[in-house]
């Protein structure tokens, strides 16, 4: 009984640690409108209804940058939207586009507004949706759950090991 429980307290400090690095791991790649990107992947988490009726709140869509040259007239795109302050996340058609160089290129979306190929995420159907599972990472990445899920257990096992340490060392020399 002792070895099965041993091997499920490893199962699941195995498990916490590859979350705890993963959730670490996203929070650092934040770009700077506060989205993770990793290599060419960006994970949009619809935290609103302004995405309807394709995406409902709580999917995470995880969208493909797509190279500049694969990007073409008449493409449905997931761009970064900047109004003072707050930046949103929206979806447009591209009516035009005009290349600066190979890398670069400015869209002109429908409803006749341009943008920068720097605020453009990838398009639409090069991206993959996980229902509800966006919920779910917007309380992890979140202050509160990283603090409840990652800190405070991590604070509680050194304490625990701190006792351990004190009871050893006030334990008289068995010799």
């Amino acid at each position: 009984m002792k070895k099965v429980l041993k091997i499920i307290g490893i199962i699941l400090i195995s498990i916490y640690s590859i979350m705890a690095i993963a959730l670490t791991i996203c929070l650092l790649n934040y770009n700077k409108f506060k989205i993770t990107v990793l290599n060419d992947k960006s994970l949009i988490i619809v935290k609103d209804n302004e995405l309807e009726p394709t995406y409902k709140k709580g999917d995470l869509i995880i969208v493909t940058k797509n190279p500049n040259k694969d990007v073409k007239k008449g493409d449905k795109v997931f761009f970064y939207m900047q109004e003072d302050d707050e930046i949103t996340i929206n979806i447009g058609n591209i009516v035009d586009k005009q290349n600066i160089n190979a890398n670069e290129a400015t869209y002109t979306m429908n409803g006749d507004y341009s943008i920068s190929s720097e605020y453009f995420i990838g398009k639409t159907d090069t991206s993959k949706v996980y229902h509800n599972v966006g919920s779910v990472l917007n309380v992890l990445e979140s202050r509160i759950g990283f603090l409840f899920i990652i800190i405070f257990p991590i604070l509680i096992f050194f304490i625990y090991e701190i006792f351990i340490v004190i009871q050893e060392i006030k334990k008289p020399d068995e010799e």
